[in-house]
């Protein structure tokens, strides 16, 4: 293509974005030359994206209307339908990149931000995609619910977001993730569609589960509009109690002997003795630290704690029985990953789950790996589930290419044990190549068809079917 024809070309797509901006408006649109375009192309993971606009849809109805014009706009230019699809956004609080965009539009959600019904007698709440999950537990103060799912970014991290990637946290030991606590949902089709699907009521059996095939699908298969959510009643009483191990297996037996008691915490976290070095938590030196944390009604709080006491009287609990205890606790454990930030600007958090017993044998080898490679870890996790964050610190750009070696060697680690290469963040374009190498290549041919069926023309998400 000669430059006139470069030129030609370059115009009439600008022509063909700006009919999607006159939907949404000028004030809501913006382009590479805007100053905040650039904040559009990342997540929270390194990896860097391209884009031609962005849009700010604030309804549905606009939502809708977008996804009509796009699909008029590619039969209209169908040179140019790479540049013609849609890269969804929420909150930008990834850990996966399944929001940086390869090429053509990002569809920011998070102006379809209304509560739209809460529901105190069927303890449900449903709430456009763009919502806050932090703002749907400040809508409930005074109903004596809350929405019990808790990612570390809930300040960040959008109603819709967190449904296309099953978000979860450390209560999700108790109180589940995201899909067991999604009632139904309503979605767009890339053919423009709008579908419901789910119930309130916990029990159906009406063939497949399109919430359960939304859930999780990373904005493959359409556009969540808006979500009705479970809620759970507000625990009259909680407590957080810690303690040093002098390592991981000693930690992880901790925890296998209060599962086998019956004990059911609504958290369980693990640390190791890295993390514990950046942040003053109240222990003495220590290989290991575990958090765990009751709720419930005072009698079951403290017999609770009775019963952890006993299991091993040897070990010293440290226990934040008032919320500014607790709060205070949680705040030191927040802020390892802040920290780490400051002193490793190229930190990447990975994120597998194994099974429990398989947990410390799992630390170690994913530390040893790192360190024939060069690179230090800081270690935590959900351990109650099995959930682990490996922390690579890596201090520049250039230490980039020693990342995928340690991620397909941790990946088929966790694999190996009956374990998943990602718990909670999603594989995105981060971890997609390396699930193509470690999972068989029947699980990618059902879900090709699956995006066949509903997503023919890759309007949705593109870059995510792509493994290079």
């Amino acid at each position: 293509m000669n430059r006139r024809s470069q030129v030609e070309a370059s115009d009439r797509l600008r022509a063909a974005l700006g009919r999607l901006e006159a939907i949404v408006g000028k004030a809501h649109a913006c382009w590479p030359e805007d100053d905040s375009f650039e904040g559009y192309l990342r997540d929270e993971t390194y990896l860097r994206g391209a884009a031609s606009l962005v849009l700010r849809p604030g309804s549905q109805s606009e939502t809708i209307a977008l996804v009509s014009e796009l699909n008029a706009l590619r039969r209209e230019h169908a040179s140019e339908k790479s540049q013609l699809a849609f890269t969804l956004r929420g909150g930008g609080s990834g850990l996966s990149g399944a929001a940086v965009p390869a090429q053509g539009i990002v569809l920011d959600l998070t102006r379809m931000n209304r509560i739209i019904d809460i529901d105190e007698k069927n303890q449900t709440l449903r709430a456009d995609c763009g919502v806050i999950l932090s703002d749907l537990n400040a809508a409930l103060v005074g109903a004596g619910l809350w929405y019990p799912v808790d990612p570390s970014s809930l300040g960040l991290c959008t109603l819709g977001g967190s449904v296309a990637t099953n978000a979860a946290g450390p209560s999700s030991l108790k109180y589940g993730t995201t899909r067991q606590n999604l009632a139904s949902l309503s979605w767009l089709t890339a053919s423009g569609q709008v579908v419901a699907a789910g119930s309130v009521p916990v029990k159906t059996s009406m063939g497949f589960s399109m919430t359960d095939l939304l859930c999780g699908s990373e904005g493959r298969l359409g556009l969540i509009l808006d979500a009705t959510i479970r809620l759970a009643g507000q625990p009259a009483d909680a407590a957080l109690v810690l303690a040093g191990f002098a390592d991981e297996p000693a930690a992880v037996e901790m925890i296998l002997q209060l599962r086998a008691a019956g004990l059911k915490p609504r958290s369980i976290e693990m640390l190791d003795a890295y993390s514990l070095r950046l942040v003053d938590f109240p222990v003495g030196a220590a290989g290991a630290l575990l958090m765990i944390e009751f709720d419930g009604d005072a009698d079951e709080v403290t017999y609770a704690l009775n019963r952890l006491q006993n299991l091993n009287k040897s070990v010293e609990w440290i226990a934040a029985r008032d919320e500014n205890s607790r709060r205070q606790l949680w705040a030191k454990r927040k802020a390892i990953t802040l920290e780490l930030k400051k002193r490793y600007p190229f930190k990447l958090g990975e994120d597998i789950a194994v099974p429990i017993p398989a947990l410390a044998a799992t630390i170690a080898a994913a530390r040893h790996e790192a360190g024939l490679s060069g690179v230090e870890t800081a270690i935590w996790g959900h351990a109650g589930d099995g959930n682990l964050h490996v922390n690579y610190l890596l201090e520049s750009e250039a230490q980039l290419p020693k990342l995928e070696p340690l991620m397909l060697s941790l990946a088929r680690a966790a694999t190996r044990v009956g374990g998943a290469m990602s718990g909670e963040h999603g594989l995105g374009r981060l971890k997609r190549k390396i699930a193509q190498n470690v999972l068989p290549d029947e699980y990618f041919a059902v879900q090709r068809s699956i995006k066949t069926a509903l997503d023919p023309h890759l309007l949705f998400n593109p870059a995510l079917e792509s493994v290079a």
